[in-house]
């Protein structure tokens, strides 16, 4: 098809499943599961966390991912750009204020607040230096609850104090982030800069965001930026907005993903040679997470077809390894630790996954006015997501085509 012909994405009217049928039978794809790779990255994420982790909560050194972060962060900026894009995704099929804020409260805050309670109600008082009088009349205790509000804790009186790392779950920090960043989606939609003729616009001031955090403020050499530093994270809401932008975008970049690729690749390469390995990071990881994402792998595709167990692994993990590390010791093999994690992992991610995940998405369907698009299916999982056959059709002349089965 000639490239002359004038394009323009179409949103989609009612929104078309990406799993509906050939005859476009609702009622079938009702429990159809998405045909793309983003459940299977979920993991992978989620897996890349407790393998680094692992390392950290038995005094070992965490592997690095070329040279610039740990393994964890790597993990957790895949989070953050497939939560940018499918949160975007989500406000486009029902940009309304309050159902948006309602489904990501229903994603977040159930699983959190059972993870809470179990470490504060269960686990704490198992492994607690103190007695369970002063453990329980602790004010610190109870303020471990803040959490509930997206607060920030970390500790519980007694609780792992002799690990090297003296969290209780070290990897909830990054929750009360996603959420900001959900109110900053939502603030955007609210001002109309999610709409197609603003798009422009959102690039700008996301670029603007970018170079500041990458150029000016020098995340990746300031030391107010690292480890456990004032400022560390700071940079994983660019990982979201890139992310966003790309389902703002798709139906141009999917015209021409190797050119865009190859000028990302000669951008990176540029910021690398400028001593800026992190902006050149930046430049591509987004691009490839989502890239493949929307692949349609046979085996990838298939992982999430028992549930969304990536939400569960990630606030269990980190808990499950410092009660395993306690029992077993520091000196333990660490394939052992992390076999044992694993194992111990999934069963909380799949119990809550089936138990109070999935209980919670199906309220979605009870929201005021809610309807049953193609993402907010709660009997499926977290977000359905666009498969490579099911993008945003173009229209050229009078006829609709999809951008993912174009031969670019």
């Amino acid at each position: 098809m000639s490239s002359s012909v004038p394009r323009r994405t179409v949103r989609w009217p009612g929104h078309a499943l990406p799993a509906e049928d050939a005859d476009g039978d609702v009622g079938v794809a009702l429990h159809a599961h998405p045909a793309n790779n983003f459940d299977s990255l979920r993991l992978l994420a989620a897996g890349m966390v407790l393998c680094s982790h692992q390392f950290a909560l038995t005094g070992r050194p965490e592997p690095r991912v070329l040279g610039l972060m740990k393994l964890g962060t790597f993990g957790v900026l895949v989070f953050f750009v497939i939560s940018g894009y499918l949160v975007a995704q989500s406000w486009d099929r029902d940009p309304h204020p309050l159902r948006f804020a309602a489904k990501r409260l229903l994603r977040i805050w159930p699983g959190l607040a059972v993870v809470t309670c179990v470490a504060a109600w269960l686990l704490g008082p198992l492994v607690t230096d103190a007695s369970l009088r002063d453990y329980f009349h602790s004010p610190v205790t109870w303020d471990y609850f803040a959490q509930l509000v997206f607060a920030v804790r970390l500790h519980l009186p007694g609780v792992f104090e002799h690990s090297p790392y003296p969290a209780v779950n070290g990897s909830l920090w990054t929750i009360p982030i996603e959420v900001q960043w959900y109110g900053a989606l939502l603030l955007a939609g609210v001002c109309g800069w999610l709409r197609p003729h603003m798009r422009f616009f959102l690039l700008a001031l996301v670029l603007l965001y970018a170079s500041y955090l990458y150029l000016i403020y020098d995340v990746q050499h300031n030391p107010n930026a690292r480890f456990l530093a004032p400022d560390f994270g700071i940079e994983y809401g660019s990982f979201f907005c890139y992310g966003a932008l790309l389902y703002l975008f798709q139906g141009t970049w999917f015209r021409h993903p190797l050119r865009l690729f190859l000028g990302l690749i000669m951008l990176a390469g540029v910021l690398l040679a400028c001593h800026q390995g992190y902006a050149g990071l930046y430049m591509v990881l987004p691009f490839v997470v989502i890239r493949v994402g929307t692949w349609s792998t046979p085996v990838l595709r298939r992982f999430g077809r028992y549930g969304d167990f990536s939400y569960g692994m990630y606030i269990y993990a980190f808990m499950i390894q410092q009660w395993l590390t306690w029992l077993m010791g520091p000196g333990h093999p660490y394939w052992l630790g992390l076999l044992a994690s694993m194992l111990c992992t999934l069963v909380c991610a799949v119990l809550s996954w089936h138990l109070v995940e999935r209980p919670a998405l199906n309220l979605k369907r009870r929201l005021p006015g809610a309807t049953l698009p193609a993402g907010d299916i709660p009997d499926i999982w977290q977000e359905h997501v666009l498969s490579k056959d099911t993008l945003p059709p173009v229209r050229t002349g009078e006829q609709l085509v999809s951008p993912g089965n174009k031969d670019s």
